[in-house]
């Protein structure tokens, strides 16, 4: 194994690590109360980083050029899971907390949409790949990534889930600039998507979590509560926090402790320190795995810095949360926080153990 690739594995499994430290320090309560047992999510997310270093292991030795014959495939997958979690009244349709995104059973449960963040990825640079000496008509390449692009969004936005709809966007524009599309094939599409996000972003509860965001104060026991209680949790850290285990928001302040908010646990459990020692972890993997896809060529090229892009959303999202300078969209933190998609968290293990493979292939 090459230095990149033990830096790389060392990355993912420290942050897999802390996350089950952080997890079983945040859900304890509620597993508690819920279940009888403090290590029920825990255990669950145990599971998830086992299946995610099989699934990692399995990427490392995989033939990166196989999955051109795997892109029709898993858009008519994505697509079919997709519609049964539309189905009114489908058994394996999973709502939670007002949204239908999962199918499942119990606690075995998957989201069709983070299917479909790797069917695009591998359709996109399939199809970019193919036609890359046809970047300047934007008929043959750009169209029909928007085309898919738009099919996924409709689904997902029925769900609904506006956050996964604008990170499916920034994936298929990643891929598109990337391969080389010209800047006005880019903006003739992009304006029309960024008018259509921001007026869904005005309507229904998105509205609510807009106005609560531009001021928490307003709607305090409200559309607010998860912001104001996420800052209360950031503020109480200070620069090493109150210690592994001594977080108060927890105990029933602040909702969705051990998913979307677990960083506000780490901030006030860990610190100032705790949260940059996160970011700095995360930017290292990113930067190490941008290094090595630099080093690809044509469709791995393709696929490694596509995939990288979903990590920088990732990253994205964490910032946000730290500042809370946008509003809360549900979207967990890769490795650390506890995920209703199974696949989220293999995927999460897998994508950093591909890059050491392909420079392998490469030589």
């Amino acid at each position: 194994m090459t230095p990149t690739a033990m830096l790389l594995v060392a990355l993912v499994a420290g942050l897999c690590g802390m996350g089950l430290v952080m997890v079983l320090s945040a859900s304890a309560v509620k597993s508690l109360d819920i279940g009888g047992s403090p290590y029920r999510f825990f255990t669950r997310q145990a599971m998830f980083v086992g299946l995610g270093a099989v699934a990692m292991w399995v990427m490392s030795r995989f033939d990166h050029r196989r999955l051109r014959d795997l892109a029709t495939p898993l858009l008519a997958t994505s697509f079919g899971l997709l519609f049964l979690v539309a189905i009114p009244g489908n058994p394996l349709a999973v709502t939670v907390n007002g949204s239908r995104r999962w199918l499942g059973i119990g606690f075995l449960q998957f989201q069709p949409s983070e299917l479909a963040k790797i069917a695009l990825i591998v359709f996109a640079a399939d199809l970019l790949a193919g036609r890359r000496d046809q970047m300047g008509d934007p008929v043959r390449t750009v169209r029909p990534v928007m085309v898919v692009l738009a099919g996924f969004a409709a689904f997902v936005m029925l769900q609904p889930d506006l956050g996964t709809t604008v990170l499916l966007a920034v994936l298929a524009f990643a891929i598109l600039g990337v391969a080389g599309a010209t800047p006005i094939s880019l903006a003739t599409y992009a304006l029309p998507a960024t008018a259509v996000g921001a007026a869904a972003s005005m309507w229904g509860y998105r509205r609510a979590r807009m106005l609560a965001f531009l001021d928490p104060w307003e709607h305090p026991t409200t559309s607010g509560y998860q912001t104001l209680q996420a800052q209360v949790s950031l503020a109480s850290g200070g620069w090493f926090g109150s210690g592994i285990g001594t977080s108060r928001a927890k105990y029933g302040f602040l909702p969705e402790a051990h998913t979307d908010f677990l960083l506000a646990v780490i901030a006030e459990e860990l610190g100032f320190v705790g949260v940059v020692t996160v970011v700095v972890l995360f930017g290292i993997l990113i930067q190490r795995a941008f290094a090595i896809g630099k080093q690809a060529v044509t469709l791995s090229r393709l696929y490694r810095r596509h995939l990288l892009a979903d990590r920088m959303k990732r990253l994205r999202a964490i910032r946000n949360k730290a500042r809370e300078a946008l509003e809360e969209r549900g979207i967990t933190i890769c490795y650390l926080a506890v995920g209703m998609a199974t696949w989220r968290n293999a995927q999460g293990a897998a994508i950093p153990a591909a890059p050491p493979a392909i420079s392998r292939w490469l030589r």
